[in-house]
């Protein structure tokens, strides 16, 4: 059968070719398979499907294959992340409630740790933020709490809570940004970094999803490597 060779084909073909290189070398063999398979594929719009899923196949395996070379797991890491961003809500919420109660000595302390954080500017803004603002920041503590403790026993809901938890977390931030106090008491490279992590945060969450889920679209026809 010959196929004509529109560009979402050639895309593929080319995209398959380039996935060659991400496999590990005990799944050399999928390669030419999975090009074996693209033949076989009328719809364009389906080669191209096929040619991404293999890129995640691809993906998928390099990461499980890094598993066994004596590095962090990805669960070791997202422990740890977790932890990180635990500590980073503990510390805003309680960063709030010692400049609310007025412990300038502690709140000062903890905001040494920010650049650029002025304990007078930062006054007006703790005084100012509604208590729902403060009740979603405990929220965003809480799920991040019981994620690392779903995480640490291996339950599959500990991805659904950390999403949660970042996800109101993010949510908590962007309202920050609309109250003028904290503007004027963050710096915006402070800011910045705020904005990075969040980004950072979503590539583990991409980790996660690649290195948990079977992608099933390049996997099934390939588990006799024939069709």
């Amino acid at each position: 059968m010959t196929l004509q060779l529109t560009w979402r084909r050639r895309l593929a073909q080319t995209l398959l070719r380039r996935s060659a290189v991400l496999l590990p070398p005990h799944r050399a063999s999928w390669a030419c398979a999975m090009r074996m398979e693209l033949q076989h594929i009328d719809s364009d719009a389906e080669a191209l499907g096929w040619a991404l899923g293999s890129i995640r196949a691809g993906f998928a395996e390099r990461l499980r294959a890094l598993r066994t070379h004596n590095t962090p797991s990805l669960h070791s890491l997202a422990v740890l992340w977790i932890g990180m961003l635990i500590a980073s809500s503990a510390f805003n919420v309680g960063l709030v409630v010692a400049t609310r109660l007025r412990f300038q000595g502690l709140a000062s302390a903890m905001g040494r740790l920010i650049e650029g954080f002025h304990y007078d500017r930062f006054v007006p803004f703790a005084d100012a933020m509604p208590m729902g603002l403060f009740v979603l920041m405990a929220m965003v503590l809480v799920l991040f709490v019981v994620s690392l403790s779903l995480s640490l026993r291996r339950r599959p809901t500990a991805f659904l809570a950390f999403c949660s938890a970042v996800a109101l977390s993010l949510a908590a931030w962007l309202y920050q940004l609309e109250i003028p106090t904290y503007v004027q008491a963050i710096s915006s490279a402070h800011r910045w970094r705020v904005g990075i992590c969040f980004v950072m945060t979503a590539g583990v969450l991409s980790a996660l999803w690649f290195c948990s889920t079977t992608p099933k679209l390049s996997l099934q026809p390939l588990d006799g490597e024939q069709r």
